[in-house]
């Protein structure tokens, strides 16, 4: 049953804190946040949504919210992948008796259920950039794609990603860029230079179990073949 593999490490927060609440747990230094509305669960945030306009940190929480299904605790391993296939979600917020006990990841399923296909049948080729190019056109990838990772080349070699954890600290403040380029006004136009994320890599035929262990510790990883990018995957890429 789901209830043997929930994960209890979250926090319970109203849709009507600021957003600045939950990036705590976008920097990886806090506990997954379930959004509720009048102590009922709604929803989680969609780290996606964060980058599609400017966020100063007081908005509202609700502007960012996504709705996700709710399942019992009782549930089967093969009940909860058929919620998460139908629902195109790859977190489930978990309850027993009406209360909330935890959620639980795609990861989590997969890991019982197994995965037969391999990183090429998986990956996604999503656009690359250089070093170069700018946090800004980084974020137009990400908004076209609706994508969390852009990929991210050095001399034409995959050199890592940047994603929203990095994004998010430049378009939530005021600050203007200070970089060696003085007639640049804003962080958004500075480049990715500093900013690059390394991730796990693979080779296209990887199998899928192995692939699951990475992205529940990263997150995503890299498709190459030698230094070349092929492709990334997300954990949502595994449905």
């Amino acid at each position: 049953m789901i209830k043997e593999i929930v994960r209890r490490d979250f926090k319970l927060i109203d849709e009507n804190e600021e957003i600045r609440k939950i990036f705590g747990y976008i920097y990886g230094e806090a506990e997954f946040p379930i959004i509720v509305s009048n102590k009922k669960a709604i929803g989680i945030i969609d780290e996606r949504n964060l980058i599609k306009s400017r966020v100063l940190g007081n908005e509202k929480i609700k502007r960012f919210v996504v709705g996700v299904p709710k399942i019992d605790g009782t549930f089967s391993i093969q009940k909860a992948k058929s919620v998460m296939i139908a629902s195109g979600a790859d977190r489930l917020i978990v309850t027993s008796e009406k209360e909330i006990i935890g959620y639980v990841r795609l990861v989590d399923i997969l890991k019982k259920t197994g995965l037969q296909k391999t990183a090429k049948e998986l990956m996604k080729s999503i656009p690359s950039l250089e070093e170069k190019n700018t946090v800004a056109e980084a974020i137009n990838i990400m908004k076209t794609s609706n994508r969390k990772f852009v990929p991210v080349l050095f001399d034409k070699k995959f050199s890592g990603v940047i994603g929203v954890r990095e994004i998010l600290p430049l378009i939530s403040t005021k600050e203007k860029a200070r970089d060696y380029h003085p007639e640049k006004t804003s962080l958004l136009e500075t480049s990715l230079v500093g900013l690059v994320r390394e991730i796990p890599i693979c080779n296209e035929n990887e199998k899928g179990d192995e692939i699951i262990k990475i992205i529940e510790e990263r997150d995503v990883v890299a498709v190459c073949r030698g230094n070349e990018y092929l492709g990334l995957i997300e954990e949502i890429d595994l449905l």
